[in-house]
């Protein structure tokens, strides 16, 4: 046999269940399957897809343009899977499309991705595929124009999921062009036919290893969910939760909301039920029959948001949704309607650096609500500044922005300022892990354009000049200390006793992040609570 140069992509299955065979790995697509040779060694069995030639759907307006019908336009696609079986454990080789022909829920999830990283030098990285988990999480990739260590990637190891890699592998691999992604892993290399044994011999042997943790071990703090099966197990969790009506349960707005033109919300089955917060009772109040509810229908049921100018915009319950489970040494969360998978280790350092989050000394006023012509209404952020600034002599900077050319719109210094130079942000806890991601993101830019931006200080100064002319040196123009300073996140709607404990997990991520980021700048930083309160009737 001629030994080739070929590119090649891998799968490992999942162990089959007794009665369960090769044919059972494969999706409904029509195959012929072929056995191997006598001579070749393998065990296994190739499907190929029962293909046909179509044309192309843009093939009909050449005719037009032409007035003949154009010829030899065909598309045709090819799609094949060796299957194999080696030492006890199946394998799938695929060609073309075959990974369309394989059940990818059957298959090892994280083969590709753990062998890929296995094998790779750490310093000889092309491609990283990411999954930031922000209020609304963000897709991305970055490649370097030259083999680079992971650090160029600008990788955040507290909220990046890594989804795929590509690079150079180590010395002593015997693979090149090595890429991986979930359950996917492609390499190159020079092979013959009797080598598909071996191949997947000794790509399960990188795969079994744990060579990534040394250069890659932040990979294990939280990963995505992908495979149907657990993720059907964990919805029926889910279901049941919510039927028992477990406390854990939190229902939550999944992106930033514009607070302040918020009237109220409402669920499925009472729309116009509003209400100023989003209560998870509310919901689950409204299921008729809560020992037959179904994940389907937490996903039909809709969460509406209410406007001051009566629009009313909607997301389904099932995205709102945001629960943790543990699972012997891992925390699986929902959130915006995905699942995670959280090491318990990196738990436990989130849960390290929240204890040195310091509860803030000052003074707030709680949050008033009231009802008004039948409606539950709950005091708007920016009302609750005024009336906090004027009960305690903070100085009103809501809404006061500061132009920078450092972000792409004028941004507010704060919310509140207070004589002793504590920089309060505020923000509703009514508004989740959306609006909370936001407030700390918020507060850790405003205090680091202010640390190094002179022309932003300067500004600054104008802006508080114009709100009481003793404010304005609070901001010095030259030598600002950040030691001076203490970054405060006022979070409306909790008291700060059960406040850090209550947080969504990702929220928790996020304030650790920003907590990290400030204090290495010298900056000290607090969080607080406001509970509500009734407002007193005239």
């Amino acid at each position: 046999m001629a030994r080739t140069y070929r590119r090649l992509n891998l799968f490992m299955a999942k162990p089959l269940v007794d009665g369960q065979a090769f044919g059972d790995l494969l999706t409904d697509a029509p195959v012929d399957n072929y056995p191997m040779a006598d001579n070749s060694g393998i065990d296994g069995v190739l499907y190929v897809k029962q293909s046909t030639e179509t044309r192309p759907s843009w093939g009909s307006v050449l005719d037009d343009v032409t007035g003949r019908v154009i010829p030899n336009l065909a598309n045709r696609s090819s799609s094949a899977v060796l299957l194999l079986r080696v030492d006890g454990d199946v394998f799938a080789f695929t060609f073309g499309y075959g990974r369309f022909l394989i059940e990818q829920s059957l298959f090892v999830q994280d083969f590709g991705l753990r062998t890929a990283l296995n094998t790779l030098d750490e310093k000889s990285l092309r491609s990283v595929d990411l999954h930031t988990l922000e209020d609304q999480p963000v897709q991305k990739k970055s490649q370097a124009a030259r083999d680079s260590e992971v650090g160029v990637f600008g990788i955040d190891i507290l909220r990046d999921v890594l989804r795929a890699v590509t690079g150079v592998p180590k010395r002593g691999v015997g693979l090149t062009q090595i890429a991986g992604g979930d359950a996917t892993f492609s390499f190159s290399t020079e092979m013959e036919a009797a080598d598909f044994p071996e191949l997947a011999r000794r790509i399960k042997g990188y795969y079994a290893n744990d060579d990534y943790k040394t250069s890659f071990s932040w990979v294990d703090n939280v990963r995505k969910v992908k495979d149907d099966a657990s993720i059907d197990a964990l919805n029926v969790q889910l279901v049941r939760a919510v039927s028992a009506r477990n406390p854990g349960i939190m229902v939550t707005l999944p992106e930033i909301g514009a607070w302040d033109t918020i009237l109220g919300f409402s669920f499925t089955r009472n729309k116009d039920g509003v209400r100023p917060v989003i209560q998870t009772a509310d919901y689950i109040d409204t299921i008729p029959d809560l020992a037959n509810l179904t994940v389907d229908g937490l996903k039909r049921d809709r969460l509406f948001v209410h406007d001051v100018d009566s629009n009313i915009t909607e997301h389904s319950v099932y995205r709102c949704i945001y629960f943790e489970i543990a699972d012997g040494d891992k925390t699986k969360i929902i959130f915006d309607g995905k699942w995670y998978e959280v090491d318990a280790t990196f738990i436990s350092r989130i849960a390290a650096t929240l204890d040195l989050v310091q509860i803030s000394t000052l003074s707030f006023p709680a949050v008033e609500v009231w009802d008004e012509e039948g409606k539950s209404k709950i005091e708007s952020e920016g009302d609750y500044n005024i009336r906090a600034a004027a009960a305690h002599g903070y100085f009103l900077l809501d809404k006061k922005l500061v132009k920078t050319n450092r972000t792409t719109s004028s941004i507010e210094l704060c919310d509140l300022l207070t004589p002793a130079k504590e920089m309060v942000h505020v923000k509703h806890r009514k508004g989740g892990s959306a609006g909370l991601s936001h407030l700390f993101a918020q507060g850790g830019v405003a205090a680091e354009i202010m640390l190094g931006d002179k022309a932003f200080r300067k500004k600054a100064r104008t802006v508080l000049r114009g709100v009481d002319p003793t404010a304005r040196d609070l901001v010095p123009l030259d030598n600002l200390r950040s030691a001076d300073y203490e970054i405060v996140f006022l979070i409306l709607g909790e008291g700060s006793a059960t406040l850090k404990q209550n947080l969504p997990f990702f929220s928790k991520v996020n304030l650790s992040k920003a907590f990290e980021n400030l204090t290495q700048r010298g900056f000290r930083v607090s969080i607080a609570g406001a509970p509500t309160t009734p407002r007193a009737i005239p």
